[in-house]
């Protein structure tokens, strides 16, 4: 816990509290929404994949006085560290060792796809806490299968853990639900090739409670989505919209999504960005490896993995990873799928850290003698020198190797607050990025006070007043996109690093 209490604070203060991103805003302006209403679906339009998160957020500030931005952007990301420690819980019951489980731990530290999601100010950290709890309540269940009080009570808190998973998210809900699926079905189609019958009290095996889970889990869906909260049914008009383009694209009528070229555009250093990452597509390799070596060790053996908890940790692997590929190939059709696979590359990531920790313990146990002892070690040293570095400055987008930036200036911080402090009723614009200045300016409730509006990206015909700093002129400058051009503008304030103009009339309507 102290470590992941470091790296949230290294995530927090990287930027002197100053960083922001487009879902942290949105889910922030979101939560404000909520406690001053007192109602999940507010007159600002409700955040449409759940409510869990926004609930306990608004419990918070009510219990504590803190404001959203306080608890957004300083105090999450110093307490999701703690869930380091349901991980380890997790990761123990899935590999049956205390060892295997502590390292498994250790690499998802060094995870920085998993850490953005969960330090960031977006409603992962809730569904990867519902994900894990369900995810240790399951195969701890299946260790308890002779004994009915305490089976009992892992099945109650499971569904509980599950319940909490899909009202944070639905997608990410449907999505463990998919996994345990196809993960029955991998089962199944192993057990209809294996010629020996399953040994006496195999009811505890995953691949026969998969059965039940999928089918409990889909009624929790169905309820939260269809009678709960009727707002998450735009998961299935996005899915909808997807079939749609794909048809198109398809057919020839619209573009593919160049996904390799976001990388190029969002990187200035292609060997910069593969020193960051390549621990995290080494550890992904790897991990597939082992994942292929258990399959082909099952089908030769003809039986299924002895260990319920292993073989549970193997089908979900499976579970995400197909989901995964899917993601790959919808990513290429863009729209609301376009960032699919990295909504679901943690997942399997999550799942990855504990199939190689088994592997590297049994590897442990096996190797007896000093040589290999002493070079395991030093390959896990190395490796975890390599991704301790790279795991920081891919989590918080470094500046200098990545052009998307996640960080406001001081002066653009108060640049902002000059502009909403002096218009009232106006749409004002604050850069060409959403998720830099605009996303900080919605999480701290802009223009809650004198109705501004904030807009960004393309400048709205109504708008008529331009926030404008040095560091968007760079930013601009990196990414190819043109400013608005406000040469012949009014310049109505400036404090050295940071400008805001006033379109001059063009009508005697205007001022």
């Amino acid at each position: 816990m102290l470590t992941g209490t470091i790296a949230g604070s290294y995530f927090a203060l990287r930027y002197a509290g100053g960083w922001s991103d487009s879902d942290t805003g949105s889910l922030s302006a979101t939560i404000a929404s909520v406690a001053d209403e007192g109602t999940l679906l507010t007159s600002g339009g409700a955040y449409s994949m759940g409510f869990a998160y926004q609930s306990l957020s608004v419990f918070i500030i009510s219990l504590t006085g803190l404001h959203v931005t306080q608890l957004q952007f300083q105090v999450y990301p110093l307490i999701a560290g703690m869930v380091i420690v349901l991980a380890f819980a997790m990761y123990r019951a899935l590999t049956g060792s205390a060892v295997a489980g502590a390292l498994a731990t250790l690499l998802l530290l060094l995870q920085p796809d998993f850490l953005f999601v969960v330090f960031r100010g977006s409603h992962e950290k809730v569904t990867w806490l519902g994900a894990m709890l369900a995810t240790y309540l399951l195969a701890r269940s299946f260790r308890a299968v002779r004994q009915p009080g305490r089976l009992a009570s892992y099945v109650g808190l499971f569904y509980l853990a599950a319940f909490t998973l899909i009202a944070s998210n639905a997608f990410f809900g449907s999505s463990f639900i998919v996994a345990a699926f196809v993960g029955l079905a991998a089962g199944l189609f192993l057990g209809y090739l294996s010629e020996r019958r399953p040994p006496p009290g195999a009811a505890g095996l995953p691949v026969g409670r998969l059965t039940y889970v999928v089918a409990s889990a889909l009624v929790l869906w169905y309820l939260m989505v269809f009678y709960l909260y009727p707002a998450a049914t735009r998961f299935l008009y996005d899915l909808r919209t997807t079939v749609d383009r794909a048809g198109a694209v398809t057919a020839g009528l619209e573009q593919r999504f160049d996904v390799a070229g976001s990388v190029g555009q969002g990187w200035v250093s292609r060997t910069a960005y593969l020193g960051v990452t390549s621990p995290t597509w080494v550890l992904a390799v790897v991990s597939f490896l082992v994942w292929v070596a258990l399959a082909l060790r099952m089908l030769r053996r003809r039986r299924l993995l002895e260990a319920p908890p292993q073989l549970l940790l193997w089908l979900l692997y499976g579970g995400f990873g197909m989901q995964l590929a899917v993601g790959l190939f919808l990513a290429r059709f863009g729209g609301a799928v376009a960032n699919l696979q990295v909504r679901l590359f943690p997942a399997v990531m999550l799942m990855a850290c504990a199939l190689v920790a088994v592997a590297i313990h049994a590897g442990w146990r096996r190797w007896t003698t000093r040589f290999k002892r002493s070079l395991l070690t030093i390959v896990l040293l190395a490796f975890a020198l390599w991704a301790g570095i790279a795991a920081p400055l891919k989590m918080t987008n470094e500046a200098s190797i990545s052009t998307l930036w996640n960080f406001w200036t001081p002066f653009e911080e108060h640049a902002v607050w000059w502009a909403d402090d002096h218009a009232t009723q106006a749409s004002i614009w604050l850069g060409p990025s959403p998720i830099r200045i605009a996303g900080r300016a919605r999480a701290a409730e802009f223009g809650g006070r004198t109705g501004n509006d904030v807009d960004s990206t393309v400048v709205e015909p109504q708008t008529r007043d331009l926030v404008i700093s040095d560091a968007e002129r760079e930013l601009a400058r990196r990414i190819a996109v043109p400013l608005p051009d406000v040469r012949h503008e009014n310049r109505v304030y400036d404090n050295g690093g940071t400008q805001m103009y006033h379109k001059r009339a063009r009508t005697p309507f205007q001022y």
